[in-house]
């Protein structure tokens, strides 16, 4: 595929919303000419753009990971095996799905490096930033221009899985990297504050404190998305620029420990920041296979609660591994990353209408669904982040 971005390039999905014709012509062109930007993308391909490519490379795929550790590193390498084959001039699956998903910009990991720690950490943006189709930036007008520009951009996130080292300088070294929002904490409680499913919860820390100070001062976005309740607020309290939830949904509509309280979102939307909301099923619902229904209904909560100005995108799901990854190598991981049984974490569940990145544009269609405007929904999908994004990061 040639890489221009037109409605026609847009895949039109079978998730029946009961458009119009003109409807749907509607939804393409304003998914096509919005700015999309997701806070979480997690990659392109869900776990169907390993059985999409040729027999030979899925054969290929199926040597690497026999027998596999149940690692971080283990699981990254399965994520990013399309880059690789992209960098290779081997596959060019990874630059199509992307293009059919309509994203302007998504995220990249970086990781904040224990200090004396002698491995280099992954470089994305070094790995694959020769790739002509993708763009690693950050600033918002990078953001524009690798829209005017017909490129997939991504900006730098840190999720600390392990927790933000005692030094302030291993953040300025990640800014230097790229990095542009780091959420606080993870689901346990470390000496930055408490996360979201730890059995106590105390806010931040005094050296919580100093991390939002230092993220204002660097023009890092503070997240609070797997952040406890009082750790979220203390959050909001103590930062002088707008603090997000970029990955998260309203505990009213579900209520797990993932989800925000109203008093949260409100906290969050009166600095001025905007609330993502997820694509992950159980996140979104109680049932097993719910429908994109479930995830415009957070969408308009949150936009009826706190005004729709303060929504905006970061789906976090699905991951780009296939189900049988998810089960051998993230599986066995999840009690070190502090989820219980009571979240009721299914690695191989998806959302209808959400089972591969290709289906972005859903959430414009049902948007359009439900009757909004062009500026909520350019909004959302999004002017609302960018906005944020410049107000912080430049």
């Amino acid at each position: 595929m040639k890489p221009t971005e037109s409605v026609l390039e847009i895949r039109r999905t079978p998730f029946d919303f009961g458009l119009s014709e003109a409807q749907e012509q509607r939804a393409l062109r304003l998914h096509a000419d919005s700015i999309v930007f997701d806070w979480l993308s997690q990659h392109v391909g869900g776990p169907y753009i390993f059985a999409a490519l040729p027999e030979e490379l899925r054969a290929e795929f199926a040597t690497m990971m026999a027998a596999p550790k149940a690692t971080w590193e283990v699981y990254r390498r399965a994520t990013h095996w399309p880059y690789e084959l992209a960098l290779q001039g081997r596959s060019s699956i990874l630059e199509e799905w992307y293009r059919l998903s309509g994203l302007t910009c998504g995220a990249h990991n970086i990781e904040l490096i224990e200090p004396g720690r002698k491995e280099k950490p992954f470089d994305a943006a070094r790995r694959y930033g020769s790739l002509p189709w993708l763009r690693y930036i950050t600033t918002a007008d990078e953001v524009r221009r690798a829209k005017r520009d017909r490129v997939v951009s991504m900006y730098g996130n840190c999720q600390p899985v392990r927790p933000i080292p005692r030094d302030l300088g291993v953040i300025d070294e990640a800014y230097t990297r790229g990095l542009r929002s780091l959420m606080l904490t993870y689901n346990r409680m470390d000496h930055v504050g408490v996360g979201c499913t730890e059995r106590v919860d105390a806010g931040l820390s005094m050296f919580g404190v100093d991390v939002v100070k230092h993220c204002n001062s660097l023009g890092i976005i503070v997240d609070t998305s797997h952040c406890g309740h009082l750790t979220t607020l203390d959050a909001c309290r103590q930062s002088k620029s707008p603090v997000n939830a970029n990955h998260t949904c309203a505990k009213a509509l579900c209520d797990v420990a993932r989800a925000k309280s109203d008093e949260a979102l409100k906290a969050i939307a009166d600095t001025g920041g905007v609330i993502g909301i997820v694509t992950v099923p159980f996140f979104v619902s109680k049932r097993r296979r719910p429908g994109m229904d479930a995830v415009l209904d957070h969408i308009e909560y949150v936009a009826d609660l706190v005004g729709w100005k303060h929504v905006s995108l970061g789906t976090d799901w699905p991951n780009q591994v296939p189900d049988e990854t998810q089960r051998v190598v993230l599986g066995p991981i999840l009690t070190e990353l502090g989820f219980r049984d009571e979240d009721r974490i299914d690695v191989t569940d998806r959302v209808r209408g959400f089972d591969d990145y290709r289906e972005l544009p859903n959430i414009t269609r049902g948007l359009v669904s439900r009757g909004w405007s062009d500026e909520q929904i350019i909004g959302v999908l999004g002017q609302n982040a960018l906005r944020v994004f410049e107000q912080v990061c430049g």
